[in-house]
């Protein structure tokens, strides 16, 4: 078959074809987009020590955050975490604070 200006429907029909392939393909070929979500998640802990308060309740609020992002089929990452303290017991022997973890999780992409 030979192209010729004599038949300009038969090259504009060719020209669409080849275009609407190429278009197919990019659009199966692109990566999906990934978007962010942005999680928090609030615990508590406990300790001895303020520090050691501090560290339990970070950790719990990290846990509970992972813990949300898995069962959305996410992974976290640049997670913080704000604390603030909520009670010592009269005698200092156990310092509780409260935990926010907060960061932006994303479906990781297949390998």
């Amino acid at each position: 078959m030979t192209l010729s200006v004599r038949h300009p429907a038969r090259v504009l029909f060719l020209a669409l074809v080849v275009a609407l392939t190429l278009t197919a393909g990019a659009v199966l070929s692109a990566p999906a987009a990934l978007a962010a979500t942005y999680r928090s998640a609030t615990s508590s802990g406990w300790g001895p020590s303020p520090e050691a308060g501090r560290a339990a309740a970070e950790g719990n609020a990290r846990t509970a955050l992972n813990q949300q992002a898995a069962a959305a089929g996410e992974v976290c990452s640049g997670v913080s975490a704000t604390t603030r303290h909520l009670y010592t017991a009269p005698d200092g022997s156990a310092w509780i604070y409260e935990a926010t973890a907060s960061g932006y999780c994303v479906v990781p992409s297949p390998l």
